[in-house]
């Protein structure tokens, strides 16, 4: 039986015990959310908390439970979509709450990674970081995984063998059909029926899971109160990036999907902060530039 790890199911003595020795909440945030034919309306944060729970296991902390309600989602049934203003005010609440609790480092980490969620998740992670001694690390799963060539899709190849790795019973890729030719409605990325697989899956989440405990390792041992001003630093100009890019419309995506940006992600993901706010000012006079 593995370590407990879960909040809800923890005993006091056990909680106090766990943020005594490894102080990190990892939030996992998700929504409810049309996902294809195959994938179960669920699967961003069921794949947060997996991934998460995973990551506790290795390295320790405690996972909260996973929050359903986002911001913004695919024009489809049974998609629930809230105010921007009332979830970033939730993600604040969130992190003063887990700060009163004790914690010092919160990972959170967002499986539905639409350009408003990450923006208000980002931009809330910075106004809280600037009045509190907790760092918050707000991310998409794919943000410590783009060297792997796993950028974010939506129901295609990755989220799909991601969530057939973590759990097969919420995956039925027969429901797509057989037909190739024909598109598949809320599919967003390289063809599941061709391209996923539990073997793809179980790879890539090893990767993040890897990179998600070296994060947290570095978050809480060994970031100075100069290396928090540059992390917050670096962060708000991503948070000015994705504003810029939904503000630009489709142009925008070419950015969001360049060289540049993976540069950036990596540099602020490895604790490059210097390097990551060069990048991060680098695209900000991009998306200024008018061509």
């Amino acid at each position: 039986m593995g370590k407990k790890v879960r909040y809800e199911e923890l005993f006091p003595h056990e909680i106090e015990e766990i943020i005594r020795d490894k102080p990190v909440i990892y939030l996992p945030f998700g929504t409810l959310e049309w996902h294809g034919l195959h994938l179960a309306l669920g699967n961003d944060a069921i794949k947060a908390y997996e991934i998460c729970l995973r990551v506790a296991e290795k390295s320790g902390g405690v996972v909260a439970p996973a929050t359903y309600w986002a911001i913004g989602g695919m024009p489809h049934p049974w998609t629930t979509r809230f105010d921007e203003v009332l979830i970033s005010d939730l993600f604040f609440a969130i992190f003063e709450q887990m700060e009163h609790v004790g914690f010092k480092v919160a990972i959170a980490l967002t499986g539905h990674y639409g350009l408003e969620q990450m923006y208000a998740l980002k931009r809330s992670a910075c106004d809280f970081m600037y009045r509190s001694s907790m760092l918050v690390a707000p991310l998409p799963e794919y943000e410590v995984a783009c060297e792997k060539g796993y950028r974010g899709d939506h129901a295609a190849k990755w989220e799909t063998s991601i969530l057939w790795s973590l759990r097969p019973e919420l995956v039925d890729v027969s429901k797509l059909g057989v037909n190739l030719e024909e598109p598949l409605e809320g599919v967003m990325g390289e063809d599941p029926r061709v391209y996923a697989s539990v073997e793809i899956g179980r790879d890539i989440v090893n990767h993040i899971v890897d990179r998600l405990s070296e994060l947290t390792h570095r978050m809480l041992n060994k970031t100075s109160p100069l290396d928090k001003l540059k992390f917050i630093r670096a962060l708000n100009i991503q948070a000015d990036v994705l504003a810029g890019i939904m503000n630009m419309g489709s142009e925008g995506y070419a950015i969001l999907g360049g060289r540049e940006y993976e540069t950036f992600i990596q540099h602020l993901w490895m604790g490059r902060y210097d390097e990551a706010i060069k990048e991060g000012e680098g695209l900000i006079l991009k998306l200024k530039t008018p061509k």
